[in-house]
């Protein structure tokens, strides 16, 4: 495995890790911590990508759409969108290494 290749799987291993840190918050309700969680996701993500990268263009929305249901108290539909982009994730991963 390259040092390249290494280090994307990392990225993605820290995107799973703060994912797993909002679907934490979202289970037990805390939706302070909630939009915190989305919030440095979304940072990660950028800081990682960049805002043009087509990985960063291709899930922002559904970022976005995690942090709209969070900003509108909506747990069910936030909670149901973060376990979709968790399994996501996943794939990706999987497809990585």
């Amino acid at each position: 495995m390259t040092d390249e290749h290494q280090d994307l799987l990392q990225a993605w291993d820290v995107l799973g890790e703060t994912t797993d840190i909002l679907l934490d918050s979202l289970l037990s309700k805390d939706m302070d911590k909630s939009h915190e969680a989305v919030s440095v996701l979304l940072m990660q993500a950028m800081n990682t990508f960049g805002q043009e990268h087509p990985v960063f263009q291709q899930c922002f929305p559904v970022w976005d759409a995690i942090k709209s249901h969070i900003d509108a108290n909506n747990l069910e539909r936030a909670l149901s969108q973060a376990r979709t982009w968790k399994k996501q994730l996943d794939e990706i991963k999987a497809i990585i290494s």
